[in-house]
């Protein structure tokens, strides 16, 4: 997917974010005025993580942060904690524990700091909303099929806090047969082995790092180790818009799940803002 000139919108907004959070503010004007001519020089025919990317390196090297938004990753991990019993009760009476845990962790998408801030951001209303409206796309029945005899599972996290929900859903799946990937280093509020482990992800499935450092799954950016078990696998499950905007035209099929919070990747998918998605891409159609 490449980059639309709506997501330079996006990346300045981070920039601004980043700015009150980390920035004397008689330094905030020539910091945002270095970041506006760095963003007009990059390649807006790839996809607008790599500029990302590229953007949050520039960050750290003129402020020494490799983690703008380590407090607020950790903030969200512990609230998804405090949710996570009475939505793991939930999972276990529903009459379909493997669908009510997959809309559960596609409403955890919210959580996702290249779009909204801390007090926007609505987890149990968005939760509520995914159990009882339908997906604009809709494949979780062969997404189930599928997994039916798949040996291998591999499971693309996306955002911090959004991870305590997966585990909902990768344990239907059956955690012993899935290989949960996250980012190799911190970019906005994306999932790390850190995060992982705070969210108790790695007590339930195997958890590696992807190798990659943006915001999304850059193929040429990720490990060997990494994409020896992206080519394998039976199944590749991928969450967040992050994954899509990078992979949504891989070789490979993908079945991805994710919410549409910008009108951007409501048009690239043909559904409206704020709808929930569960898309299977095969090339091979």
């Amino acid at each position: 997917m490449k980059t639309y000139i709506e997501c330079i919108a996006c990346l300045v907004k981070q920039a601004v974010e980043i700015s009150k959070l980390h920035i004397p503010k008689d330094s905030q004007d020539p910091f945002i005025r270095d970041v506006l001519v760095r963003i007009s020089s990059m390649d807006y025919s790839k996809p607008p993580p790599v500029m990302a990317a590229e953007m949050y390196s520039m960050i750290k090297g003129l402020t020494g942060i490799t983690d703008p938004y380590e407090e607020i990753k950790r903030y969200y991990n512990e609230k998804a904690l405090t949710l996570y019993p009475e939505l793991e009760r939930l999972v276990a009476d529903s009459e379909d524990p493997f669908e009510t845990a997959l809309r559960i962790a596609v409403a955890g998408n919210i959580i996702d700091f290249g779009i909204g801030t801390k007090d926007s951001i609505q987890i149990r209303a968005t939760i509520e909303t995914a159990l009882k409206d339908r997906f604009a796309i809709d494949r979780i029945h062969e997404l189930r099929q599928r997994l039916t005899d798949a040996r291998l599972v591999l499971y693309l996290a996306d955002n911090a806090g959004e991870i305590v929900f997966d585990r909902l859903f990768i344990e239907q799946i059956g955690a012993g047969r899935v290989v949960c990937a996250v980012r190799h280093a911190p970019i906005i509020n994306d999932a790390t082995l850190d995060d992982a482990e705070d969210a108790g992800l790695i007590n339930v499935c195997r958890v590696i790092s992807s190798g990659c450092t943006a915001p999304g799954t850059l193929l040429p950016l990720c490990s060997q180790e990494f994409k020896d078990i992206f080519e394998s696998a039976d199944v590749v499950v991928s969450k967040g818009q992050g994954n899509f905007e990078t992979l949504n035209q891989s070789d490979r099929d993908i079945f991805f799940l994710f919410m549409t919070k910008c009108p951007v990747i409501s048009r690239e998918v043909g559904v409206p803002v704020g709808s929930f998605v569960s898309l299977h891409h095969d090339p091979g159609l």
